[in-house]
């Protein structure tokens, strides 16, 4: 039991270090409130639960189609367009939470829910990982490593960055805001590429 435990650790680590939209989005808002970049990633952590619960009743093979995966896609690069926009429309501001302006925490929460509901690659990997188990016992374990290692990653990983925050001044902020900006872009561009394009 143990050992499917850590095997899903290493699992949850996997999926949730690689730089994607969500890091680049959990770090953007952790350098000026780590509360707010929280937010964001357990948002979008319970975007992955809700796809294992779809896994578990095995509605996520349904969703598994062509029509249903080019349908997220281009919700996905849309939404990614948007916060794009909003993080070059705020690169300018200070590194202060009283000097920016933030959507509600609930909005935070969603926006987070719904980058990560919306990536097609989601479901990809979550079908993956229904292949890893082969039976009840240590598919709950695997689970649980996974919850275990994606929430302390977007845990303290903002955290890190969020304290670190005053050895970076407004024009590095600045500078990697409009990096994040032209991230957030590629993966949008990606996701209609290899849904439409390849």
């Amino acid at each position: 039991m143990i050992n499917f435990l850590l095997h899903g650790i290493l699992l949850g680590y996997g999926a949730a270090v690689p730089i994607g939209p969500v890091n680049i989005i959990i770090m953007s808002y952790a350098l000026k409130s780590y509360i707010y970049a929280l937010l964001f990633g357990i948002g979008a952590m319970c975007a992955d639960i809700f796809y294992l619960i779809l896994l578990n009743y095995g509605i996520l093979n349904f969703l598994n189609t062509p029509i249903i995966l080019k349908s997220l896609a281009v919700f996905g690069a849309i939404f990614l367009l948007y916060i794009s926009y909003t993080i070059i429309k705020n690169a300018h501001n200070k590194i202060s939470f009283k000097d920016v302006e933030f959507s509600s925490k609930l909005q935070t929460f969603l926006k987070g829910f719904l980058l990560t509901i919306s990536n097609p690659y989601t479901i990809g990997f979550w079908l993956s990982i229904a292949t890893i188990s082969s039976d009840k016992s240590s598919s709950i374990a695997i689970i649980s490593g996974l919850i275990i290692a994606i929430f302390s990653w977007i845990s303290l990983m903002p955290l890190f960055v969020y304290k670190n925050r005053n050895f970076i001044n407004n024009h590095m902020a600045r500078n990697l805001s409009y990096i994040a900006s032209i991230i957030l872009l590629f993966f949008a561009f990606m996701l209609i590429y290899k849904n439409f394009i390849i």
